[in-house]
């Protein structure tokens, strides 16, 4: 059975007061008079300080339980800060680079944030087009074949009447064996808030490619932004796709190759050559995985230029960027920036610094954003050389931070010597493997408390030498913030004609955990110890993950989500499902920043030897149309939302829902009866007439097996008095996918 809280004493202000007036009789006779006399109003005061001494003295098991999280060295779990991204524009200052380290403070309203990496700051703004293809069943096909024909043909007479020999037009012949592939010049529109997840797909595009048109600035000659630019640092943000799944844990390997694998390829225009020149690139992370900054190094001035067309049929064809048709844009291009997919082929570059890597079409190359002068940010605020006083020599030496709470990793301690030079001490997890001269410490960013060792586990900080820290501090929800809130900077470097935006919502900050829910996770903590190893394991540690907020989780143990007709040893593979989703708040679907959150805070307490899948579930959509009849006495449109209510949340994938109100089961038929059944419990309906079923698509069926990672999605619901409507006059069937067309030519919104 579970241990109960003891109470030391239970006894409240009128059974001690009505005691204490038993006890007058014995010690003092003669006083008889129990109602208005003075005396009682002292007994009663005196009642009233036990019964508060009481209630003090009962909290100590309470307290006895923070103290086992004390001793235990388990912290309270602190705010997590908030991420995102910012880019910087050069709209009205001057016409050169502005170098910026990381560090740099921006603003929110109130909120701070830092930037963590180097930006250098060009006078250039981006513009993303992509060449969308126009595919061969697109009735506008067959017209854009014939005109590009003829105008082809007329093109190749005029020539060859005027040299008096047959011409063709860089390579486009009539020939039958050519086939071409029109495309329409798209931009990629930025994120909003009524489109926050645009997106294209590389795999999509005529070429596998999206283009940068770097631009000057408004008022400035694109010559005096080559000068500025060349030979300079371009920082590239690239923010991937939100939906879709993050790479899983692999087993460790020490002897495997964990060299990094550029997932992109940045070209710039070769006027000289008539093609394209690889980037030596100076940063390169797995941008299609996470967002990242990309760091390339431009050319000089003389090789910062794009192609001149003397036959404007040329323009936008075969290899070259899209062809554009706003004119001011055309006068303030500065040069193009492709990046693309690496070719199937594995090739090196001439300066050795990039290598393609095999890239199979299916893999998910979709991005939402891209843009320049760009760099990631922290919801932080940094504190330099706070004085934390002097040490005393004392073993066990406690010292505590002005501000909380502490981003991990930031602490920054010294601690002066006999001849007042700074001497930095380490950050340790366990004092109590420390060596006796080990300058360590430790921290608890929670609270700010640093705690020395006692000069046996750990050097004490010498008597009356200064103990000085810098570190950052911040967290909290109010760091989520949305689309270009992050508009502001104290920095006066930015003051003069710089633009500060964010094109995406920063994400990942949270409230901290309180000490009612750390003594709660006290049992948990000595049952798991920050390991996975049973499923219960991998419930509680996922459902504390910093930053988000998990409402369920399902374990699947030997479960390959890739391969589910065997079992897979050494495999587990977690359903996660957010608490909140504002699109869809009964079926929540987690992004890829969700999962790489909850990937991250797993791969610091799985085994070594077990691969995880972190995964959202997979929905199925359902559709229902459902007839019923009413009793006498109810409203029928009280009745009909309350029957969609209980089928929604009967449906719904988080608790509350599904048949326990634990959420629907992972590999739980779906009947109609069963649907049938909650129908017949509402009140107010006598019976259910009919209903009818579909799943996927919307055809009538009595039962679907959901199995794996499929759970319900209620996506179409009809109610109604009498027979239900049949599905197939209720709900469309959803339009198929048209395959893709080759040779990219262009076709202008304008004129063809």
């Amino acid at each position: 059975m579970p241990i109960q809280l003891p109470y030391l004493d239970d006894r409240n202000f009128e059974q001690l007061f009505e005691e204490a007036k038993r006890r007058i009789a014995v010690h003092t006779p003669e006083w008889t008079n129990f109602e208005s006399d003075p005396g009682i109003t002292l007994v009663q005061v005196f009642a009233f300080l036990t019964d508060s001494l009481l209630y003090r003295a009962n909290r100590i098991p309470e307290r006895n339980r923070v103290k086992f999280l004390q001793l235990l060295g388990v912290g309270l779990q602190p705010a997590a800060a908030a991420d995102g991204i910012i880019a910087i524009s050069n709209e009205r200052g001057p016409v050169k680079s502005l170098p910026l380290l990381a560090g740099v403070v921006v603003s929110a309203g109130s909120v701070d944030f830092l930037t963590r990496d180097a930006v250098n700051v060009l006078p250039l703004e981006a513009q993303v087009y992509y060449k969308k293809p126009i595919p061969e069943t697109d009735p506008r096909y067959e017209e854009f074949l014939t005109k590009h024909e003829a105008i082809l043909a007329a093109q190749l007479v005029e020539q060859s009447s005027t040299s008096g020999t047959t011409a063709s037009l860089n390579g486009q012949s009539l020939a039958q064996d050519v086939k071409l592939d029109f495309y329409e010049t798209v931009p990629l529109v930025a994120p909003s808030a009524s489109d926050p997840n645009p997106e294209v797909d590389l795999n999509e595009t005529s070429d596998r490619a999206v283009y940068l048109a770097l631009l000057a600035p408004k008022n400035v000659a694109p010559a005096d932004a080559r000068a500025a630019i060349a030979n300079q640092t371009l920082s590239i943000g690239v923010v991937p796709a939100l939906d879709g799944t993050v790479p899983s844990l692999e087993p460790f390997q020490p002897t495997a190759s964990r060299d990094p694998v550029p997932s992109l390829v940045y070209e710039i225009p070769n006027a000289q050559t008539d093609d394209w020149s690889r980037l030596r690139l100076l940063l390169g992370p797995d941008v299609l995985s996470a967002a990242g900054i990309v760091q390339v190094e431009l050319p000089a001035a003389d090789r910062l230029k794009t192609w001149d067309f003397s036959e404007p049929l040329d323009e936008g064809t075969e290899d070259y960027p899209p062809r554009l048709e706003d004119d001011e844009v055309k006068k303030r291009l500065v040069t193009w920036l492709r990046v693309r997919l690496p070719a199937v082929k594995d090739t090196a570059s001439a300066s050795g610094t990039q290598t393609e890597a095999e890239t199979p079409p299916q893999a998910d190359a979709r991005l939402t954003w891209l843009g320049v002068n760009a760099a990631r940010v922290s919801q932080a605020v940094p504190v330099s050389n706070e004085l934390l006083g002097q040490g005393t020599g004392e073993p066990d030496q406690v010292v505590v931070l002005a501000n909380t709470p502490v981003i991990k990793g930031s602490a920054r301690l010294a601690v002066e010597d006999e001849n007042g030079i700074k001497q930095l001490w380490r950050l340790t997890d366990d004092l109590l493997a420390a060596g006796e001269n080990d300058r360590v410490f430790t921290l608890d960013p929670e609270s700010g408390q640093i705690r020395f060792g006692d000069g046996l586990r750990g050097a004490r900080p010498p008597a009356k030498r200064r103990i000085i820290v810098s570190y950052e501090y911040g967290g909290g929800p109010q760091g989520n913030v949305g689309i270009g809130a992050l508009n502001a900077s104290r920095d006066v470097r930015l003051q003069g004609g710089y633009k500060i935006a964010n094109p995406v919502p920063t994400s990942g900050g949270s409230l901290g955990e309180t000490v009612a829910e750390g003594e709660r996770n006290i049992p948990l903590y000595l049952r798991h110890r920050e390991r996975l190893v049973t499923i219960q394991d991998f419930e509680d540690i996922t459902l504390r993950t910093p930053g988000v907020d998990v409402g369920r989780v399902e374990v699947l143990p030997l479960f390959d989500p890739d391969n589910t007709e065997e079992l897979a040893p050494g495999m587990v593979t977690l359903v996660v499902i957010p608490s909140f989703d504002a699109i869809s708040p009964l079926w929540p679907v987690p992004d890829r920043l969700f999962l790489r959150r909850v990937c991250d805070h797993l791969d610091a307490c799985r085994l070594v030897t077990t691969e995880v899948h972190v995964r959202g579930p997979v929905y199925v959509d359902v559709y229902v149309s459902v007839g019923i009849q009413l009793q006498s006495g109810f409203f029928s449109d009280q009745v009909r939302q309350t029957v969609s209510d209980r089928l929604n949340g009967y449906l719904s994938s988080l608790p509350l829902g599904g048949p326990l109100g634990q959420g629907w089961p992972l590999n739980k038929r779906l009947l109609d009866k069963d649907l049938e059944a909650v129908v017949t419990r509402v009140p107010g309906v006598e019976f259910v007439h009919s209903l009818e079923m579909g799943v996927g698509t919307p055809v009538n069926v009595p039962e679907y097996d959901l199995a794996g990672l499929k759970l319900p999605r209620l996506v179409g619901l009809s109610v109604q008095e009498g027979t239900a409507e049949p599905l197939a006059e209720v709900f469309a069937q959803a339009p198929s996918a048209e395959p893709p067309s080759v040779v990219p030519v262009p076709v202008l919104k304008k004129k063809c």
